[in-house]
């Protein structure tokens, strides 16, 4: 009998993506920027998500729209193997103006799992 971990992988990153939320609600991008410790924390949520999303099956993720599942992983690959430098504008803007509807794209995605799942 194998588990299926799709419902608590589609669980953790709706955490991680309201996490990353959360850190930046009430900071300008100033003070996003000049605090390290922050940066830090926003860099590795990224790294969690994209993990995550790798853990679901490609076929698991096909069927949820409004998630851009390339780009999550792909943001993933360059922070935890460090490709480039971080660019932490794009960060903010990422978290403030792109995660809203990956947040409710997540959360209907798990309602739905969630339906479906044995009781």
């Amino acid at each position: 009998m194998t588990i299926d971990r799709a419902p608590a992988h589609l669980s953790d990153m709706l955490a991680f993506v309201r996490e990353l939320r959360g850190l930046l609600q009430d900071q300008s991008l100033s003070q996003y920027k000049s605090d390290r410790m922050r940066n830090l924390a926003v860099e590795k949520l990224f790294i969690n998500l994209g993990e995550a999303a790798l853990r679901l099956a490609e076929a698991q993720r096909a069927r949820i729209g409004g998630v851009p599942w390339r780009q999550v992983i792909g943001l993933r690959n360059i922070l935890a193997h460090g490709y480039e430098q971080v660019d932490h504008e794009t960060l903010y803007r990422t978290v403030t103006a792109e995660l809203g509807p990956v947040e409710a794209a997540l959360a209907e995605a798990l309602a739905r799992v969630a339906g479906d799942s044995p009781r």
